[in-house]
């Protein structure tokens, strides 16, 4: 999977569903997602140092889908700050679900069995705010 921004940009916001396949796989239900937290890392594919290591990342839960109304669709996002993003090239990014339940414990690492590539580009534009 691949994803690309701008450098110096904060948008677009890295989004990763979890996918029916994975909350299969692992058996997750709604109940062991509504106490989770959610972190986000970066490395760079070049060097092997991790540019952003265990940032807060966000669990989008729609609840609204006309067709599959009785389904809830989860998303993990994280989305960049400008400092994140101030260096071009290609970065392998990861994000971590960490179960806080006492009744379901433990932490998975996504993507399971693809690579995520986060691509910062150059712009031709820079764009501040004083």
């Amino acid at each position: 999977m691949d994803f690309f921004i701008k450098k110096n940009s904060t948008l677009p916001i890295l989004k990763y569903k979890l996918t029916y396949d994975i909350l299969e796989k692992y058996d997750i239900t709604d109940e062991m997602l509504s106490n989770v937290a959610i972190t986000f890392s970066m490395m760079s594919e070049r060097t092997g140092i991790y540019e952003i290591a265990n940032v807060g990342a966000d669990l989008i839960i729609n609840r609204n889908r006309p067709e599959y109304h009785d389904e809830v669709e989860y998303t993990l996002a994280y989305k960049f700050s400008i400092d994140e993003t101030s260096s071009t090239g290609i970065y392998i990014g990861e994000f971590k679900i960490d179960f806080l339940n006492e009744e379901y414990c433990g932490k998975i690492t996504l993507p399971l069995d693809e690579t995520l590539y986060v691509v910062i580009q150059d712009s031709i534009t820079k764009t501040t705010v004083l």
